[in-house]
C-alpha cells in the first residue's frame, strides 16, 4: 500500500445474500464499497456488525472493526423476467449507533453505507470528504416480506446527510428522484445514478448530466457501491467533483461487466475506461 493511499472509513452492516444454489454469500453496500475502494488502492477501514459464523474471506486486505452481532441481514435477490431486481428480506440486522464506533476515527473520506436503516445519522468520523450511500435509508423491509421504497425516505435521507456531505442514490430507489435530489442538494451535492443512462449531479438545485460509458452488462449488483467508493477515492485525490463523478461512472460501468466482488476493477482499468470514454466523446 502506498504511503499516500487515501484513507477511507466505511460504516454499514455486511449482509448475506442467498445464491441460486441455496447458499449464503457475503454482500452488502458497505462490503462492496470497501472491496471497490481497496481495489483502487485505498487504505480501507470497514466498521460493521459481524456474527461469529460469518464468512470473512472477503475481509482480506481490509481493516475491519468488528462489532458483535447475533446475525447479519439476509436477502434473497431475484430478477423476474430479466427486469429490475426484487429483494426479499429473510433476516433483519442490528443498528449501529454512534457510540458503537471506535473513538477518534479519522480518514481522508468517510462513507455511510447502510443496507437497511441501521444508521440513524452520519457516523462520527472526522473526514474532509463525506459521502452517504442512501439506498439503505430509502428502503423498508420486514422479515419474509419484499423490500420496498420507504414512505419516509426524504426525512431519513436528510438525517443521514450532514451539511456539505455528498448524497448518492439510484433512480430506482426513489419515487421522484429529481425532486429528492434537488431537495438534498441544498445541504450538499446530490448524485442520482441511472445505470446505462449515466448519472445526474445536482448542486444547489442545478443539474449537470454525466454521460454513461459503453459497457457489456453481466451483473448489476454492486455497481452503485463501486460508484460511491470510486467517487470518494478520486475526490480525495483530485478535489474535483465533476471529474470524480466521471471516474466513478467508469468504475460502475466496469463493475457490471463481472459477477461478484472477488475481482473488482483495478485503477488501471478505470483510468483506461475514462480515457476511452473521453476519446469516444462520452
Amino acid at each position: 500500500m502506498s504511503p499516500s493511499a487515501p484513507g477511507i472509513v466505511i460504516v454499514g452492516n455486511v449482509t448475506e445474500d442467498l445464491t441460486p444454489e441455496g447458499a449464503w454469500t457475503p454482500g452488502g453496500p458497505a462490503l462492496y464499497s470497501a472491496r471497490a475502494a481497496a481495489a483502487l488502492g485505498a487504505d480501507v477501514t470497514l466498521v460493521t456488525r459481524v456474527p461469529e459464523d460469518y464468512d470473512r474471506s472477503l475481509f482480506e486486505g481490509l481493516t475491519v472493526k468488528e462489532l458483535p452481532a447475533e446475525g447479519s441481514p439476509r436477502f434473497e435477490n431475484t430478477h423476474p423476467d430479466g427486469g429490475l431486481r426484487r429483494q426479499m428480506l429473510h433476516q433483519a440486522g442490528e443498528p449501529i449507533a454512534a457510540d458503537d464506533l471506535p473513538a477518534g476515527l479519522t480518514a481522508d473520506a468517510a462513507i455511510a453505507a447502510p443496507v437497511l436503516d441501521e444508521l440513524e445519522a452520519f457516523p462520527p468520523v472526522e473526514a474532509p470528504v463525506r459521502v452517504v450511500s442512501l439506498q439503505g435509508a430509502l428502503r423498508w423491509g420486514m422479515p419474509n416480506q419484499p423490500v420496498r421504497r420507504a414512505a419516509y425516505a426524504p426525512s431519513r435521507a436528510r438525517a443521514l446527510q450532514p451539511m456539505g456531505a455528498i448524497a448518492v442514490f439510484s433512480d430506482e430507489d426513489a419515487d421522484d428522484p429529481p425532486d429528492l435530489a434537488r431537495g438534498l442538494s441544498a445541504r450538499g451535492p446530490a448524485i442520482v445514478t441511472r445505470g446505462a443512462r449515466g448519472a445526474w449531479l445536482y448542486r444547489r438545485g442545478a443539474r449537470s448530466v454525466l454521460p454513461a460509458f459503453a459497457t457489456n452488462v453481466c451483473d448489476t449488483t454492486g455497481a452503485g457501491d463501486g460508484f460511491v467508493a470510486a467517487l470518494a477515492v478520486r475526490l480525495v485525490e483530485s478535489g474535483d467533483l465533476f471529474e470524480s463523478c466521471t471516474f466513478a461512472n467508469a468504475m460502475g460501468s466496469l463493475v457490471v461487466e463481472r459477477s461478484g466482488m472477488v475481482e473488482m476493477p483495478s485503477r488501471k482499468e478505470v483510468e483506461a475506461r475514462v480515457r476511452r470514454g473521453a476519446a469516444d466523446g462520452a
